[in-house]
């Protein structure tokens, strides 16, 4: 499903969750018991709890735990959703390997396909203006579909672009405020398993805090039992990440042998529950 939808389907579950939009984080201050955030609205608020799932570049991080950059893995992306799928695009994701660069597709809701493509190289600025063009030029050596996916993008904001990056801290907690998802593991998207890993990640938390008798033991728990697993992805997709992009003439050769048997041992420790 496309980021809208899976948000749009979030937010109806907590409709009932008192919530504030348009507000964001500028302190907390915490001791044994409590933790208090300041607001950008000049308010103030005390909680037993506060969980950044706040992404990549999260500002509960920065606040809790320390100023932290994000590593850069070599790999700029773009991003984008066509409403149509191109023939051979029914319910499979497809990644199609170039020389120093990959374009995937995959089908999601309502009959739409949502693309990335990602080239091996030094992070850089793509300016608004005349993305759309560049883009295509970048991929043009590559053949249906993503021939037909390119041809269907109609204008430069269809197009977001960004570094791959990962995340990798020795800790996810600090007192009473604890990180989720990307904000404490971020791994590149060669898995597809970023928005996955938040979603377990909150489950495996609202767990621990149920079972657990104090919040200390409950964070503890809770990075005992999610830190394996999100290692395990993390690596992984860094993996993948290099691999991807080596030199077709070792690449194709290892896949052609042993990219099924790689890509099922991948996922195997992800089927049992998190």
């Amino acid at each position: 499903m496309t980021r809208v939808r899976l948000q749009e389907t979030l937010l109806a579950g907590a409709a009932a969750a008192p919530h504030r939009l348009g507000v964001s984080l500028t302190a907390l201050t915490q001791d044994d018991h409590r933790v208090r955030a300041s607001f950008s609205d000049g308010a103030h608020a005390n909680y037993d709890l506060v969980v950044g799932a706040d992404g990549i570049h999260s500002t509960v991080r920065a606040l809790a735990i320390g100023s932290y950059s994000p590593g850069y893995a070599g790999q700029m992306a773009w991003r984008s959703v066509i409403p149509i799928r191109p023939k051979g695009i029914v319910d499979n994701m497809m990644v199609l390997l170039g020389d120093g660069r990959f374009f995937g597709l995959v089908p999601v809701g309502d009959g739409q396909t949502y693309g990335f493509g990602a080239v091996d190289a030094g992070w850089s600025e793509d300016p608004l203006d005349g993305r759309l063009e560049r883009f295509r030029r970048r991929f043009a050596a590559f053949p249906a579909p993503v021939s037909t996916y390119l041809a269907a993008l109609e204008h430069d904001r269809q197009l977001h672009v960004g570094p791959i990056e990962w995340v990798d801290l020795d800790t996810w907690h600090r007192g009473r405020v604890v990180l989720i998802g990307d904000a404490a593991h971020a791994g590149p998207p060669h898995m597809g398993e970023g928005g996955c890993m938040a979603m377990e990640d909150a489950l495996i938390l609202a767990e621990a805090l149920r079972m657990e008798d104090s919040v200390g033991r409950a964070l503890e728990a809770y990075v005992r039992r999610r830190r394996p697993r999100a290692d395990w992805v993390q690596a992984q997709s860094r993996a993948a990440a290099q691999a991807w992009v080596l030199p077709p003439t070792t690449r194709n050769a290892a896949l052609r042998e042993r990219g099924d048997q790689m890509f099922r041992d991948r996922y195997r420790p992800l089927i049992t529950s998190p």
